[in-house]
């Protein structure tokens, strides 16, 4: 089971795996969690690894029913996480949205000393592929055009 902190818009699940090693806050994109880094943190060894489940789809528990969940929202959330954990000198690692910058325009990044953002699209992804192309079809067969 994982760790869960409560916090203002309800509680949330993390992982930390410790250690006095530098701080790093890895937060997920739509509709993720946490295991979106599963094959980044084997590598991060002296380094505290830190990830969040954030209300953005992925997550096991509902928020407050007044929580709000708009990119603002949820980056202050992110905040108020990183607040309660009293950590400090964090680097917050991002993917797929913008809630650093809410955290930077809002006055809340005190405990953030870098701020890294992933892009979602990148290499053999960039820009992203139209999906194909395809007939309707209807119970596994092909409909004709113009029905």
């Amino acid at each position: 089971m994982l760790p869960q902190i409560e916090l203002s818009s309800g509680t949330i699940d993390y992982q930390d795996t410790g250690g006095d090693g530098p701080v790093l806050v890895f937060a997920h994109g739509m509709p993720m969690n946490e295991t979106q880094w599963r094959k980044v943190v084997p590598l991060l060894n002296g380094y505290r690894c830190i990830l969040p489940t954030l209300p953005l789809g992925g997550h096991r528990r509902p928020m407050a029913p007044d929580a709000d969940l708009s990119q603002r929202g949820v980056a202050l959330l992110l905040g108020e996480f990183i607040e309660r954990l009293a950590v400090d000198d964090v680097t917050l690692v991002l993917n797929d949205w913008g809630g650093g910058q809410f955290l930077v325009s809002e006055g809340k990044a005190q405990r953030i000393a870098r701020l890294v953002l992933v892009a979602c699209e990148a290499f053999d992804n960039f820009p992203p592929r139209a999906p194909p192309k395809r007939r309707p079809r209807c119970a596994g067969f092909p409909v004709a055009s113009g029905s």
